[in-house]
């Protein structure tokens, strides 16, 4: 004769306590954020809007001059400083805003 066992779920009811919601740090980081992707398109419609920057970028960064690389994204107009890494296959371009957010961008160029 076999015998089935039944298990009964007991839940184990957390007595912690949590401070009240407060979305205001929430909302500051959503508004940066925001911001950050704005920032994010002018990068790209900057770069879609030229061949020759999109050329400019990637010669300079098979030619690993930063230098070049960081004064193409300045052109832009972009007013967030842009951090650039690239590879042989993309770049990857990161916009950070003060003590909450970033956005990272990567787009590929090769195979």
């Amino acid at each position: 004769m076999a015998f089935q066992v039944y298990y009964q779920f007991q839940p184990e009811y957390d007595n912690r306590q949590f401070p009240p919601v407060d979305t205001t740090t929430f909302q500051q980081s959503l508004q940066a954020y925001q911001t950050l992707m704005e920032h994010g398109r002018i990068v790209i419609n900057s770069l879609l809007s030229s061949q020759d920057k999109m050329f400019q970028l990637m010669d300079a960064a098979q030619k690993s001059d930063d230098e070049a690389v960081d004064q193409i994204l300045r052109e832009t107009g972009v007013p967030t400083m842009v951090e650039t890494n690239y590879t042989p296959t993309g770049v990857t371009f990161i916009l950070r805003a003060e003590q909450c957010c970033t956005l990272t961008m990567y787009l590929r160029w090769g195979f």
